[in-house]
């Protein structure tokens, strides 16, 4: 009955070896005494936990910067305070850097605070920049607040009425500007008078200025407004220099901007770290957290967790792992999933546990490289789901079921059946629930090394044709549609 899945039982013979536990008791006292749960619960299912481990700094700090932008008194419900606590809590905007090396875990760190930040009336929301998509301005925070205006449109109509009444008061006259990025924001102010034509500078700035009137519409004391943007190495100079406009607004008051980057692929020069610079000499707050390579502890606790083994037991196992992966969690996991798939993890029904041999994967010709250990795991699925794979990576980190049928020229049916074995494998990652013809609507992949290595499988010579055919489709069906929409 447990929330976590990998707190329930998760075998037949566990549940057994309690209740006869629970029936011997009754047999020699009458009663059955409190007593801990699933010691003999071990599951034959290989399943790597899907929780944060050895990161409860980090998570503390997180938590205590929302707690200074919310203007929370004391320093948090949720600990300490962590990175940056002789900060004095008020009411105001700050910026939090979470920086390491690709895999390290800095997105499963910030999405931690998801719940938490949501059970305390706060707007959480996320953008991704895409490391094939450097070019489009303004991409991942224009995807986090369309998923916050989604979210609006799905409250009680009194309440989007409020809503409705404060962007129109924030907007003014230009509501369009913000609808022809954020087309479902028509569907809360209504229609708008078209905007004026001028030049490029100055349209460059009405739209920064709308664009910062819009966020402040979002940010209260009822409910702070915290965007994560993802991947800020991939980050445009147009949406650097919004972020600029948006920390120094003073008239923008509980919001707390979260950034991940990839600090090892910045260089002096980057146009991050010159903008950064640039907030830290404005006034901005920011503050940052360095994510490092797990530790033996945290790591031993994972794999004695997904093996079901005391921690002392799998630490010899950890120490190998550690090696091989240099702690970094993300590499950890797919190592332990190669493991398997290999047979160097496997499991003793006779004796229930989890089996394997230190020789025998110490003597493992495995390569340091997680994109080439992708690699394989994608060439292992049967043939038409990487051909798929290799689509969707080149559409983005995230894609839908209709625009790669369009551009694969097949039924979504068909698509969908395929990409069930990617599903399977834990590459991609369904973000939408089953419609009434049973499909996935929306994906992700799983990282963005699983994407690099779907982009790897396409021949270099052969990428600007792909990205041209997928262009050449996606119009052809949208000339379609204008069509028919025009006969109706």
């Amino acid at each position: 009955m447990a929330k976590n899945a990998e707190d329930r039982y998760q075998s037949a013979w566990g549940i057994k070896a309690d209740l006869e536990r629970c029936a011997q008791q009754l047999a020699e006292v009458g009663l059955i005494k409190p007593m801990p749960l699933g010691l003999q619960d071990v599951s034959e299912q290989f399943c790597i936990p899907q929780k944060l481990y050895g990161r409860e700094a980090e998570t503390e700090a997180l938590l205590a910067a929302f707690d200074r932008v919310a203007g929370r008194e004391g320093v948090g419900e949720w600990g300490s305070g962590g990175a940056g606590e002789d900060i004095a809590l008020s009411p105001h905007r700050e910026m939090m850097l979470v920086s390491g090396y690709a895999g390290i875990g800095k997105t499963a760190l910030v999405q931690e605070l998801h719940k938490p930040i949501t059970a305390n009336q706060g707007y959480f929301i996320s953008g991704k920049f895409d490391q094939f998509g450097h070019n489009i301005p303004y991409s991942a925070i224009v995807d986090a607040l369309q998923k916050l205006v989604q979210q609006l449109l799905g409250e009680p109509n009194e309440q989007v009425e409020v809503w409705r009444s404060r962007l129109l008061s924030a907007l003014g006259k230009n509501g369009q500007i913000i609808i022809d990025v954020i087309p479902e924001v028509e569907l809360i102010i209504g229609k708008q008078l078209p905007t004026p034509e001028v030049g490029v500078t100055e349209a460059q700035n009405r739209f920064n200025l709308t664009f910062q009137k819009f966020v402040r519409a979002f940010c209260a004391k009822e409910h702070p407004l915290v965007i994560f943007l993802d991947d800020l190495q991939w980050i445009d100079s147009a949406t650097l220099k919004l972020i600029e406009l948006i920390l120094l607004d003073e008239q923008i008051q509980y919001l707390f901007l979260i950034g991940a980057y990839r600090d090892n692929e910045l260089t002096p020069t980057h146009p991050l770290v010159l903008t950064l610079e640039g907030l830290r000499k404005g006034g901005a707050v920011l503050q940052e957290i360095i994510l490092t390579p797990l530790t033996l502890e945290p790591l031993s606790q994972l794999i004695a967790e997904t093996l079901h083994h005391h921690p002392d037991i799998v630490r010899p196992l950890a120490q190998v792992v550690s090696r091989k992966t240099e702690g970094n969690p993300f590499f950890v996991g797919e190592f332990l999933k190669l493991l398997y798939g290999e047979n160097l993890l496997i499991f003793d029904a006779q004796q229930l546990s989890w089996q394997w041999n230190l020789v025998k994967i110490e003597s493992q010709d495995i390569t340091d490289n997680v994109v080439e250990l992708l690699l394989r795991q994608v060439q292992k699925l049967p043939e038409a789901t990487p051909q798929i794979l290799c689509i969707a990576a080149c559409i983005g980190a995230e894609f839908d079921l209709e625009t790669l049928a369009i551009v694969c020229e097949k039924l979504p049916k068909a698509i969908f059946q395929d990409l069930l074995e990617a599903i399977q494998a834990g590459l991609i990652q369904p973000l939408s629930d089953l419609d009434e013809d049973l499909l996935v609507q929306e994906y992700k992949f799983s990282h963005d090394r699983v994407q690099q290595a779907a982009y790897a499988l396409i021949d270099e010579s052969q990428k600007q044709v792909v990205h041209l055919q997928i262009g050449r489709n996606l119009l052809k069906k949208n000339v379609a549609r204008t069509a028919i929409r025009a006969i109706v």
